[in-house]
């Protein structure tokens, strides 16, 4: 896993110094960041630039390990873009037609709005209680993307505020992903 292509890919905001993807990321000091310039105005274009310069700069194909916001970016990504990545790992992935999605990110439910399964091996960590996807909503989404759902059940929404800073399980759950697609799986 130490010398798997990994680009990392938060959500609004970036992730704090005390986020599981931080930590993951201290952790494997070859794994690049998405930076986007326009983290707490998010402006989808500078978004997925910021994928693929993630990408390059990691060597891709890569994996991409998205939390938030950052799973509708990476899902657009991969999907205008497979040959790029090799997998997907989505956490806490938002419900782009919630009532409760932020107008100012409406650019990345339109970006998602029609993707067909993705292409990839697709992962999808998803809560019972996260405040941005319902439990019932969840499973629709992953279907759309093609993603294999994980439900953790009372996890909110999988970050700092949730509990869940190192979240060795979550990695655990990435390692067995990365092992799958060593593996041909």
């Amino acid at each position: 896993m130490q010398d798997a292509s990994v680009v990392v890919v938060p959500g609004l905001g970036g992730s704090s110094a005390g986020h599981w993807q931080s930590i993951w990321q201290a952790q494997h000091p070859a794994w690049v960041r998405s930076a986007p310039a326009s983290w707490d105005e998010p402006d989808f274009d500078d978004w997925d630039r910021a994928i693929a310069t993630g990408v390059q700069s990691a060597g891709g194909p890569a994996v991409l390990v998205a939390h938030s916001l950052g799973c509708l970016s990476a899902v657009a990504f991969a999907a205008h873009s497979p040959e790029r990545v090799r997998g997907v790992f989505l956490v806490a992935p938002p419900d782009p037609d919630a009532p409760s999605f932020p107008t100012a990110v409406l650019s990345f439910a339109t970006a998602t709005a029609t993707l067909a399964p993705l292409p990839i091996p697709t992962m999808a960590v998803t809560s019972t209680t996260d405040p941005y996807c319902s439990a019932d909503r969840s499973p629709d989404i992953c279907r759309r993307w093609g993603a294999r759902q994980i439900d953790i059940g009372d996890a909110g929404h999988i970050n700092v505020l949730s509990g869940h800073g190192p979240w060795p399980e979550g990695l655990d759950l990435l390692r067995r992903f990365l092992g799958d697609l060593e593996g041909g799986h």
